[in-house]
């Protein structure tokens, strides 16, 4: 998970936790990429305004080395526009802030039974 709120990234781990994966946090985009290169990540949750770099230029990154995880952008900005620069970007599914629980938990579950076993990663 890439979230530079730390609020929003404990309310994401606890999720993680209780769903029974292991969340791996990074703070910035910069460091989402060192720690995708580093160890083996099944589920990227990113937030699209980060420091260094945007949530949408890791997507792209990711993208164009030809990587299929699934990426789940979040973001207090939920206007279509937003939404389709997120698509265009590689992102499979988007959830605006602030973000429930229980529909956080409804949207990972479906983006990882698809791909078993699975560790979801998340960065702050």
């Amino acid at each position: 998970m890439v979230e530079d709120n730390k609020a929003v990234s404990l309310i994401i781990c606890r999720v993680i936790e209780e769903m029974g994966h292991q969340p791996l946090l990074a703070g910035d985009g910069e460091t989402a990429l060192r720690l995708y290169r580093q160890r083996e990540i099944d589920l990227l949750i990113l937030d699209v305004e980060l420091p260094v770099l945007d949530g949408c230029s890791v997507a792209r990154d990711l993208r164009n080395q030809g990587l299929g995880l699934p990426i789940l952008f979040i973001s207090g900005n939920s206007s279509d526009g937003y939404r389709q620069q997120c698509q265009d970007a590689g992102g499979d599914a988007f959830l605006a802030k602030p973000l429930r629980p229980s529909e956080l938990r409804a949207q990972l579950q479906q983006m990882l039974e698809v791909r078993v076993p699975v560790r979801a990663v998340s960065s702050h």
